[in-house]
């Protein structure tokens, strides 16, 4: 059984170099069906929608495809209680 080297493994202990080579092969495939004109076509489609529920939809899409998706809040985190001060001890300077 090869080795996985401990810097390609993730938190969970899943090799990231799996996860890299099935994103790519899906992008790869997608470009492969849809030419450059095409595409370029669909984008206009929909972010020149008349709906602009589809329009934001697609804007918010197309920056995702830029940008990368930003990290999602996890759900059941709770938030931290809020930090008490008691200023009663400090002397005022009157």
């Amino acid at each position: 059984m090869a080795r996985i080297p401990f810097a390609s493994l993730t938190k969970h202990g899943k090799d990231r170099r799996k996860d890299k080579a099935a994103t790519q092969s899906i992008k790869d495939l997608l470009l492969s069906v849809l030419e450059d004109s095409r595409n370029h076509q669909e984008w206009e489609c929909w972010l020149k929608h008349q709906d602009p529920h589809y329009r934001w939809e697609a804007f918010k899409l197309a920056q995702f495809y830029l940008f990368g998706k930003p990290v999602q809040p996890i759900a059941s985190e709770e938030l931290a209680p809020p930090i008490k001060i008691d200023i009663s001890a400090i002397r005022s300077s009157a």
